[in-house]
């Protein structure tokens, strides 16, 4: 509901309705609609977290999974977008607390992510991986939270935008080995949008 019909116009009095329970009831589970909008976000992003990294988690050895996976999650971006805006302006406090959750969960699967692309010999070993979590999380947030602002060339999507972002991050801490299966995954990818147009 929260998703369908946006954060603000959603009542108690709705969430109660249309799971066929009183109101009392819901407030017995719930303390109040901020801590349940709070549970409602972080199990959505957690869903959604989850099955991407089951995807990668099972090719640990090919760089193009984690590109894969990274569009996966842009997927909603326009949804990302407008609940992030909404919580920021209604509930800042609950918006910042998930940030920073996200943002650490998010930081320590990058870094398990990284560390085995090292041990794959797609990563060179000399990287600062804290370092480099940090930078791909905070510029691809940054380019989601634009994303409705964002001012490209002509004939550039977001999508393509976010690709060249991540590929070229991983382009320059990869060793060759790494930047054969980047080249290759460009390459693909740049077919399959030809084969469209």
């Amino acid at each position: 509901m929260f998703v369908e019909q946006g954060i603000k116009s959603i009542r108690m009095d709705d969430i109660a309705r249309s799971l066929a329970i009183s109101k009392r009831t819901l407030y017995e589970m719930f303390n109040d609609k901020e801590e349940l909008l709070y549970l409602s976000i972080r199990y959505m992003q957690q869903s959604r977290m989850s099955a991407v990294l089951a995807r990668v988690g099972e090719h640990r050895d090919d760089l193009s999974y984690i590109f894969e996976g990274m569009r996966e999650m842009m997927r909603n971006k326009e949804l990302h977008y407008r609940i992030s805006n909404n919580l920021r302006k209604f509930y800042p406090a609950t918006f910042e607390r998930i940030q920073r959750e996200a943002s650490e969960e998010s930081g320590k699967e990058l870094y398990s992510l990284i560390n085995s692309y090292i041990e794959c010999g797609l990563i060179m070993p000399t990287v600062d991986v804290r370092l480099s979590v940090t930078i791909l999380y905070y510029t691809t947030t940054s380019i989601v939270s634009l994303a409705g602002n964002m001012s490209l060339p002509d004939g550039v999507s977001f999508d393509d935008a976010m690709s060249y972002t991540i590929i070229n991050f991983f382009r320059g801490i990869a060793t060759i080995k790494g930047v054969q299966q980047i080249d290759a995954y460009f390459e693909r990818r740049k077919q399959e949008k030809a084969a469209k147009e």
